[in-house]
Protein backbone atom coordinates (compact mmCIF):
# COMPACT_ATOMS: atom_id res chain seq x y z
CA UNK A 1 0.00 0.00 0.00
CA UNK A 2 1.35 3.22 -0.92
CA UNK A 3 0.74 6.21 1.52
CA UNK A 4 -0.05 9.47 0.38
CA UNK A 5 0.02 12.56 3.16
CA UNK A 6 -3.01 14.85 2.00
CA UNK A 7 -2.31 18.52 2.81
CA UNK A 8 -4.31 20.37 4.93
CA UNK A 9 -6.78 22.53 3.59
CA UNK A 10 -5.44 26.24 3.04
CA UNK A 11 -7.33 29.93 2.82
CA UNK A 12 -7.65 31.28 -0.56
CA UNK A 13 -6.70 35.00 -1.07
CA UNK A 14 -7.23 37.25 -3.60
CA UNK A 15 -3.18 37.58 -3.86
CA UNK A 16 -2.98 33.86 -4.27
CA UNK A 17 -5.22 33.95 -6.89
CA UNK A 18 -4.50 37.25 -8.58
CA UNK A 19 -0.54 37.75 -7.32
CA UNK A 20 1.73 38.97 -9.96
CA UNK A 21 5.09 37.70 -9.64
CA UNK A 22 8.40 40.15 -10.58
CA UNK A 23 9.16 39.53 -13.71
CA UNK A 24 13.18 39.21 -15.48
CA UNK A 25 13.87 35.70 -14.68
CA UNK A 26 16.54 34.43 -16.82
CA UNK A 27 15.14 32.18 -19.61
CA UNK A 28 15.34 28.32 -19.21
CA UNK A 29 15.41 25.72 -21.60
CA UNK A 30 14.95 21.67 -21.69
CA UNK A 31 16.63 18.85 -22.37
CA UNK A 32 14.73 15.63 -23.15
CA UNK A 33 16.03 11.60 -23.18
CA UNK A 34 16.74 10.40 -26.96
CA UNK A 35 17.12 14.09 -28.01
CA UNK A 36 13.66 14.47 -29.94
CA UNK A 37 12.66 17.32 -27.12
CA UNK A 38 13.51 21.20 -27.00
CA UNK A 39 17.65 20.88 -26.00
CA UNK A 40 18.65 23.45 -23.00
CA UNK A 41 18.65 26.99 -24.12
CA UNK A 42 17.65 26.26 -27.77
CA UNK A 43 14.17 27.27 -29.46
CA UNK A 44 12.95 27.48 -33.30
CA UNK A 45 15.83 28.39 -35.92
CA UNK A 46 17.04 31.48 -36.07
CA UNK A 47 15.29 33.59 -38.50
CA UNK A 48 16.22 37.10 -40.47
CA UNK A 49 18.67 39.62 -38.60
CA UNK A 50 18.92 37.43 -35.45
CA UNK A 51 20.24 34.39 -37.65
CA UNK A 52 22.55 36.98 -39.25
CA UNK A 53 24.06 37.81 -36.34
CA UNK A 54 23.85 35.18 -34.14
CA UNK A 55 22.08 36.53 -31.62
CA UNK A 56 19.63 34.73 -29.75
CA UNK A 57 15.74 35.09 -31.65
CA UNK A 58 13.15 36.58 -29.59
CA UNK A 59 11.02 33.54 -29.49
CA UNK A 60 13.91 30.62 -28.36
CA UNK A 61 12.36 28.10 -25.65
CA UNK A 62 9.26 28.07 -27.88
CA UNK A 63 8.40 24.69 -29.93
CA UNK A 64 8.32 25.38 -33.20
CA UNK A 65 4.16 24.70 -34.14
CA UNK A 66 1.82 24.93 -37.82
CA UNK A 67 -0.82 25.92 -35.96
CA UNK A 68 -3.18 28.44 -38.01
CA UNK A 69 -6.24 30.53 -37.23
CA UNK A 70 -8.70 31.05 -38.99
CA UNK A 71 -10.97 34.05 -39.65
CA UNK A 72 -14.33 33.22 -38.59
CA UNK A 73 -17.87 35.22 -40.56
CA UNK A 74 -20.83 35.91 -39.18
CA UNK A 75 -21.84 37.57 -35.48
CA UNK A 76 -22.13 34.17 -33.72
CA UNK A 77 -18.32 32.82 -34.18
CA UNK A 78 -15.75 34.05 -32.16
CA UNK A 79 -13.30 36.82 -33.25
CA UNK A 80 -9.96 36.03 -34.46
CA UNK A 81 -8.37 37.45 -31.10
CA UNK A 82 -10.37 34.72 -29.28
CA UNK A 83 -9.02 32.40 -31.99
CA UNK A 84 -5.11 33.34 -31.18
CA UNK A 85 -5.88 33.20 -27.74
CA UNK A 86 -7.04 29.75 -27.70
CA UNK A 87 -4.78 28.84 -29.28
CA UNK A 88 -1.49 30.06 -27.57
CA UNK A 89 -3.24 29.14 -24.40
CA UNK A 90 -3.36 25.36 -25.87
CA UNK A 91 0.29 25.55 -26.93
CA UNK A 92 1.03 26.23 -23.33
CA UNK A 93 -0.66 23.62 -21.81
CA UNK A 94 0.27 21.53 -24.47
CA UNK A 95 3.97 22.03 -22.92
CA UNK A 96 5.23 24.01 -26.16
CA UNK A 97 5.92 27.49 -24.55
CA UNK A 98 8.82 26.75 -21.71
CA UNK A 99 9.44 28.12 -18.53
CA UNK A 100 11.52 31.76 -19.21
CA UNK A 101 10.94 31.41 -23.36
CA UNK A 102 10.59 35.11 -24.69
CA UNK A 103 8.47 35.59 -27.31
CA UNK A 104 7.72 38.46 -29.83
CA UNK A 105 4.17 39.76 -31.30
CA UNK A 106 5.78 38.86 -34.54
CA UNK A 107 7.02 35.98 -34.33
CA UNK A 108 3.09 34.91 -33.27
CA UNK A 109 1.58 36.41 -35.74
CA UNK A 110 3.80 34.44 -37.86
CA UNK A 111 3.23 31.66 -36.17
CA UNK A 112 -0.63 31.74 -36.17
CA UNK A 113 -1.26 33.42 -39.28
CA UNK A 114 -2.51 36.33 -38.47
CA UNK A 115 -1.99 40.02 -38.39
CA UNK A 116 -0.88 41.72 -35.37
CA UNK A 117 -3.76 43.63 -33.88
CA UNK A 118 -5.61 40.14 -32.61
CA UNK A 119 -2.33 38.71 -31.50
CA UNK A 120 -1.93 42.03 -29.50
CA UNK A 121 -5.22 41.41 -28.13
CA UNK A 122 -4.36 37.81 -27.20
CA UNK A 123 -1.10 38.74 -25.69
CA UNK A 124 -2.70 41.02 -23.43
CA UNK A 125 -5.38 38.27 -22.21
CA UNK A 126 -3.01 35.76 -21.30
CA UNK A 127 -0.58 38.94 -19.44
CA UNK A 128 -3.69 39.61 -17.35
CA UNK A 129 -4.13 35.78 -16.51
CA UNK A 130 -0.32 35.39 -15.40
CA UNK A 131 -0.06 33.03 -18.04
CA UNK A 132 2.92 35.54 -19.99
CA UNK A 133 4.36 38.67 -18.43
CA UNK A 134 5.83 41.57 -19.43
CA UNK A 135 9.35 42.32 -18.29
CA UNK A 136 10.73 46.10 -17.57
CA UNK A 137 12.45 46.24 -20.56
CA UNK A 138 9.12 45.38 -22.16
CA UNK A 139 10.38 41.52 -23.23
CA UNK A 140 7.53 38.81 -23.50
CA UNK A 141 8.17 35.65 -21.82
CA UNK A 142 6.78 32.68 -20.11
CA UNK A 143 6.94 33.20 -16.46
CA UNK A 144 9.30 30.93 -14.68
CA UNK A 145 7.50 30.54 -11.08
CA UNK A 146 10.08 30.14 -8.27
CA UNK A 147 9.71 27.27 -6.16
CA UNK A 148 7.08 28.37 -3.67
CA UNK A 149 4.91 29.67 -6.81
CA UNK A 150 5.02 26.12 -7.96
CA UNK A 151 3.84 25.18 -4.21
CA UNK A 152 0.89 27.63 -4.10
CA UNK A 153 -0.05 26.73 -7.58
CA UNK A 154 -0.35 22.46 -6.49
CA UNK A 155 -1.97 23.58 -3.68
CA UNK A 156 -4.66 25.29 -4.83
CA UNK A 157 -5.66 22.90 -7.69
CA UNK A 158 -5.66 20.12 -4.91
CA UNK A 159 -8.37 22.11 -2.85
CA UNK A 160 -10.00 23.70 -5.82
CA UNK A 161 -9.95 20.12 -8.53
CA UNK A 162 -11.15 18.12 -5.38
CA UNK A 163 -13.97 20.22 -4.68
CA UNK A 164 -15.06 20.28 -8.75
CA UNK A 165 -14.85 15.99 -8.56
CA UNK A 166 -17.22 16.40 -5.43
CA UNK A 167 -19.38 18.46 -7.23
CA UNK A 168 -19.47 16.48 -10.41
CA UNK A 169 -20.46 13.44 -8.44
CA UNK A 170 -24.02 15.17 -8.14
CA UNK A 171 -24.13 15.55 -11.37
CA UNK A 172 -22.92 13.50 -13.92
CA UNK A 173 -25.04 10.71 -16.15
CA UNK A 174 -23.67 7.40 -17.13
CA UNK A 175 -22.51 8.92 -20.32
CA UNK A 176 -20.14 11.19 -18.51
CA UNK A 177 -19.29 8.00 -16.19
CA UNK A 178 -17.99 6.48 -19.73
CA UNK A 179 -16.70 9.43 -21.15
CA UNK A 180 -14.50 9.88 -18.05
CA UNK A 181 -13.56 6.37 -18.28
CA UNK A 182 -12.53 6.34 -21.98
CA UNK A 183 -10.00 9.70 -20.95
CA UNK A 184 -8.71 7.44 -18.49
CA UNK A 185 -7.97 4.85 -20.99
CA UNK A 186 -6.00 7.90 -23.53
CA UNK A 187 -4.52 9.17 -20.53
CA UNK A 188 -2.65 5.85 -19.44
CA UNK A 189 -1.65 5.27 -23.43
CA UNK A 190 -0.18 8.93 -23.58
CA UNK A 191 1.68 8.51 -20.11
CA UNK A 192 3.16 5.27 -21.39
CA UNK A 193 3.31 5.84 -25.20
CA UNK A 194 3.11 9.67 -25.87
CA UNK A 195 4.75 12.73 -26.29
CA UNK A 196 5.32 14.95 -22.96
CA UNK A 197 2.75 16.96 -24.87
CA UNK A 198 0.38 14.27 -25.93
CA UNK A 199 0.93 12.76 -22.03
CA UNK A 200 -0.02 16.73 -20.78
CA UNK A 201 -3.16 17.08 -22.94
CA UNK A 202 -4.34 13.86 -21.94
CA UNK A 203 -4.46 14.70 -18.22
CA UNK A 204 -5.61 18.21 -18.67
CA UNK A 205 -8.53 16.62 -20.89
CA UNK A 206 -9.66 14.26 -17.85
CA UNK A 207 -9.55 17.15 -15.39
CA UNK A 208 -11.61 19.93 -17.65
CA UNK A 209 -14.12 16.92 -18.39
CA UNK A 210 -14.90 17.10 -14.71
CA UNK A 211 -14.15 20.72 -13.76
CA UNK A 212 -16.84 22.15 -17.21
CA UNK A 213 -19.43 19.72 -15.69
CA UNK A 214 -19.45 20.22 -12.15
CA UNK A 215 -21.82 22.81 -12.11
CA UNK A 216 -19.76 25.87 -11.23
CA UNK A 217 -18.10 27.75 -14.33
CA UNK A 218 -16.55 30.28 -11.68
CA UNK A 219 -14.76 27.05 -10.47
CA UNK A 220 -13.79 25.43 -14.03
CA UNK A 221 -12.30 28.61 -14.70
CA UNK A 222 -10.19 28.91 -11.61
CA UNK A 223 -9.02 25.28 -12.38
CA UNK A 224 -8.00 26.27 -16.10
CA UNK A 225 -6.41 29.35 -14.90
CA UNK A 226 -4.28 27.43 -12.43
CA UNK A 227 -3.38 24.38 -14.57
CA UNK A 228 -1.75 27.29 -17.61
CA UNK A 229 -0.06 28.75 -14.58
CA UNK A 230 1.69 25.53 -14.28
CA UNK A 231 1.90 23.97 -17.02
CA UNK A 232 5.01 25.33 -18.52
CA UNK A 233 7.12 24.19 -15.21
CA UNK A 234 5.51 20.36 -15.91
CA UNK A 235 6.31 20.31 -19.13
CA UNK A 236 9.96 21.69 -18.00
CA UNK A 237 9.50 17.99 -15.48
CA UNK A 238 8.66 15.60 -18.11
CA UNK A 239 11.24 16.52 -20.49
CA UNK A 240 13.99 16.40 -17.75
CA UNK A 241 16.66 13.46 -18.63
CA UNK A 242 15.06 11.29 -16.62
CA UNK A 243 13.99 7.61 -17.49
CA UNK A 244 10.10 7.12 -16.63
CA UNK A 245 8.71 5.73 -13.17
CA UNK A 246 6.37 3.39 -14.58
CA UNK A 247 5.27 2.26 -10.42
CA UNK A 248 4.68 5.39 -10.09
CA UNK A 249 2.12 6.08 -13.23
CA UNK A 250 0.67 2.77 -12.87
CA UNK A 251 -0.12 3.76 -9.55
CA UNK A 252 -1.74 7.19 -10.60
CA UNK A 253 -3.64 5.50 -13.42
CA UNK A 254 -5.16 3.12 -10.38
CA UNK A 255 -6.02 6.02 -8.71
CA UNK A 256 -7.67 7.58 -11.81
CA UNK A 257 -9.75 4.43 -12.31
CA UNK A 258 -10.95 4.24 -8.38
CA UNK A 259 -12.40 7.85 -8.82
CA UNK A 260 -14.60 6.32 -11.37
CA UNK A 261 -15.60 3.78 -9.46
CA UNK A 262 -16.56 6.14 -6.33
CA UNK A 263 -18.12 8.53 -8.98
CA UNK A 264 -20.15 6.02 -9.65
CA UNK A 265 -21.43 5.30 -6.54
CA UNK A 266 -22.10 8.71 -6.00
CA UNK A 267 -19.51 8.85 -3.07
CA UNK A 268 -18.63 12.31 -3.25
CA UNK A 269 -16.18 12.30 0.00
CA UNK A 270 -14.22 9.94 -1.13
CA UNK A 271 -13.74 11.45 -4.63
CA UNK A 272 -12.43 14.68 -3.50
CA UNK A 273 -9.98 12.55 -1.60
CA UNK A 274 -9.10 10.60 -4.32
CA UNK A 275 -8.88 13.36 -6.54
CA UNK A 276 -6.57 15.23 -3.99
CA UNK A 277 -4.10 12.08 -3.74
CA UNK A 278 -4.25 12.19 -7.20
CA UNK A 279 -2.72 15.74 -7.66
CA UNK A 280 -0.42 15.61 -4.53
CA UNK A 281 1.20 12.90 -5.41
CA UNK A 282 1.59 13.48 -9.21
CA UNK A 283 3.56 17.09 -7.60
CA UNK A 284 5.81 14.56 -5.68
CA UNK A 285 6.19 12.77 -8.84
CA UNK A 286 6.87 16.09 -11.33
CA UNK A 287 8.97 17.45 -8.05
CA UNK A 288 11.54 14.38 -8.27
CA UNK A 289 11.85 15.13 -11.78
CA UNK A 290 13.47 18.69 -11.18
CA UNK A 291 15.31 17.63 -8.49
CA UNK A 292 13.12 19.35 -5.79
CA UNK A 293 11.54 17.15 -3.01
CA UNK A 294 8.00 17.40 -0.25
CA UNK A 295 9.86 16.89 2.77
CA UNK A 296 11.31 20.63 3.20
CA UNK A 297 9.77 23.19 1.93
CA UNK A 298 11.03 26.90 1.49
CA UNK A 299 9.95 29.18 4.07
CA UNK A 300 7.69 32.28 2.61
CA UNK A 301 6.70 35.19 4.46
CA UNK A 302 2.83 34.02 4.75
CA UNK A 303 2.61 31.38 8.03
CA UNK A 304 1.64 28.16 6.88
CA UNK A 305 -1.84 26.06 7.54
CA UNK A 306 -1.74 23.41 10.10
Amino acid sequence: MVAISVAPPIVITLRMLLGRRKAGSPATGYGRRGGTGPKEGRGPPARGRAAASGRQPPDAGVVENEGRVTQQNGNGGSTLSDQVYSAIRQDMLDGKMLPGAKVSLRSLATTYGTSMQPVREAVARLVADDALEVTPARTIQVPLLERAQCDEVWSLRALLEGEAAALFTLRATEPDFDRLQELTRASHHAQFHGTPAEHMRSIHNWAFFVSEHCGSPLLASLIRTMRLRGAPMMARALHAPMVQDPAFLEFTNQIMQEIVLALRTRDGARVRDLRRVDILSYQRYLYSRLGWTLDKTPQTGASSSS
